[in-house]
């Protein structure tokens, strides 16, 4: 049985992990905190891959000795050398007594490591402790490492009717300037952004993260000189989009996706991706710094296979995708039930029968053929409403 004082210190210790949501990437983010005689010693959270992991950073910070100490970490120790050598071993050296884990890692190939290393230093190890928040702040981490995919985030901004723009392709603003800074914050917390060639060649989007345009109390989480804005990441099936026509290619990073059809044959990289089916070979081209090529076999509808796009984004270590495009191609996210949430923003406007309308699906012939999304968050922003749907499990 855990203590009101071991919920407490763990719930400080979600606090400081969320410091890093936005910055730990690809690595899960994690807090720390040491715990003695009902004094904290020491705390941490991991701020970027390839620095001080959380209790590594805990124990740098303990102001006396851990020896005896209790350690609370949202996330079970890492027992491998990587980047940074083994939390765990960092643990048993510092001689803590106890350690008390949110959740084990779910990666198959380390879960439990971590844990066999500080019971077999005889210290005491308990775990399950608020796990559902501890999963809930790494989902899309989880998601990556136990699949070949990285977690799917679509957003729609539309009317009441159901349109994101006039039939003239207008389309700015349809929500207000809140929710337009929410959408920032859901950019911040991707690690790439997929939109489509109609959607840059209507709007000539930049599609980073504009830090004045976010909330105020994320800015500072994200404002700083460990973030890195998400890779963008443009579906073209011909490649017809010129670079120098578009913001997107001039500002910050590139994948243009192109059909393997108009693959050249020549000044290629070969990559070996995990999939469904085992592996597939990727071929990408380096344009230069900033812009790289990436050519995709089509699937059966002759469209650029939106799985095997995902999967060599998972094979860079993307951990979560933002899908910011038009009506066709987050349709398509939808109906091959590849996205794990919905964020949809409605303003309290009407746009009219002949606008665009917000999805393509196919019709629907029996109401028992529908998907089920579950509703995880409902807000009012300003004269908006935002509602974030779980597509998980869709059945």
């Amino acid at each position: 049985m855990f203590s009101f004082a071991d919920k407490t210190y763990m719930k400080r210790a979600l606090r400081l992990a969320k410091k890093g949501r936005y910055t730990a990437s690809p690595n899960p983010a994690v807090g720390c905190v040491i715990v003695k005689d009902g004094i904290i010693l020491g705390e941490g959270y991991h701020k970027k891959a390839g620095l001080g992991h959380a209790e590594v950073n805990a124990l740098a910070h303990a102001s006396y000795n851990v020896k005896g100490a209790t350690c609370y970490v949202t996330l079970e120790p890492c027992s491998h050398y990587g980047k940074t050598p083994p939390c765990a071993k960092a643990l048993v050296e510092a001689g803590v007594a106890r350690v008390v884990i949110a959740m084990l890692d779910p990666n198959p190939k380390v879960s439990g490591n971590g844990v066999k290393i500080l019971k077999e230093a005889g210290i005491e190890v308990e775990v399950g402790l608020l796990s559902d928040k501890a999963y809930a702040l790494n989902r899309a981490f989880f998601k990556s490492i136990t699949s070949h995919y990285p977690y799917v985030v679509a957003k729609v901004g539309m009317s009441l009717d159901a349109k994101t723009a006039l039939h003239s392709g207008e389309s700015k603003w349809i929500t207000g300037a809140k929710s337009r800074s929410c959408v920032q914050k859901l950019r911040a917390h991707a690690g790439a952004i997929i939109t489509g060639a109609n959607t840059v060649r209507a709007d000539d989007p930049s599609l980073n993260v504009r830090m004045d345009e976010l909330p105020h109390k994320v800015r500072p989480l994200v404002d700083n000189e460990y973030f890195t804005q998400p890779i963008k990441v443009i579906l073209d099936t011909r490649g017809s989009l010129s670079y120098k026509d578009y913001k997107i290619f001039k500002s910050g990073r590139c994948l243009h996706v192109i059909s393997d059809r108009y693959r050249p044959s020549e000044s290629l990289c070969a990559n070996k991706v995990p999939c469904d089916d085992g592996y597939i070979e990727l071929f990408t081209r380096t344009v230069d710094d900033v812009i790289t090529v990436l050519y995709v076999p089509e699937d059966e509808s002759a469209q650029i296979s939106l799985k095997f796009v995902l999967n060599y984004l998972n094979y860079i270590h993307i951990r979560e995708v933002l899908v910011e495009a038009g009506a066709s191609l987050t349709t398509s996210f939808l109906d091959k039930k590849l996205v794990n949430e919905l964020c949809v923003f409605t303003a309290s406007k009407i746009l009219g029968h002949i606008a665009r309308g917000a999805f393509l699906s196919k019709e629907v012939e029996s109401l028992n053929n529908l998907l089920s999304y579950r509703i995880i968050k409902l807000k009012q922003i300003d004269n908006d409403i935002f509602v974030r749907y779980s597509l998980d499990g869709q059945e």
